[in-house]
């Protein structure tokens, strides 16, 4: 088993996800890493503080993504989970603040360990489905 494939888990691939907002889809995933055993209770609440003091979106020449994320503290253990929503919801861009909507989002569970391979691996990840797509 790579490396890489040791941050993806076929319960973390969500498609299909209605959410009314950012902070419904949240709650949404927060409930299925908790339940699968990757993060602390803490996550939600810092998942959510995170996200309002520094966003996560981003728009690229293929499609608008976000890449949220709280605080390792509140992570278990490492993971990306790769959720598609049936509609977009608004989330405020990273370094902008400015308004975007995205259906795509790829949590990162960062842990200090594995923090680099983790956003290198989402990267590559993404430039290989915006390629195909």
């Amino acid at each position: 088993m790579s490396e890489y494939s040791k941050l993806f888990d076929q319960a973390l691939i969500l498609n299909n996800i209605d959410a009314k907002n950012r902070q419904d889809l949240f709650s949404q995933v927060a409930t299925v890493l908790k339940r699968e055993g990757y993060v602390e209770d803490t996550y939600l609440d810092a998942l959510n503080k995170r996200e309002d003091e520094f966003p996560t979106g981003v728009i690229t020449e293929y499609l608008p993504i976000a890449l949220p994320h709280a605080n390792p503290v509140n992570v278990k253990k490492p993971f990306i989970a790769v959720v598609q929503l049936n509609n977009p919801v608004h989330v405020l861009q990273m370094g902008l603040n400015e308004d975007e909507e995205t259906q795509t989002f790829f949590f990162l569970g960062i842990v200090k360990e594995t923090q680099d391979l983790q956003v290198r691996t989402c990267l590559e990840s993404f430039q290989e489905y915006s390629q195909e797509g």
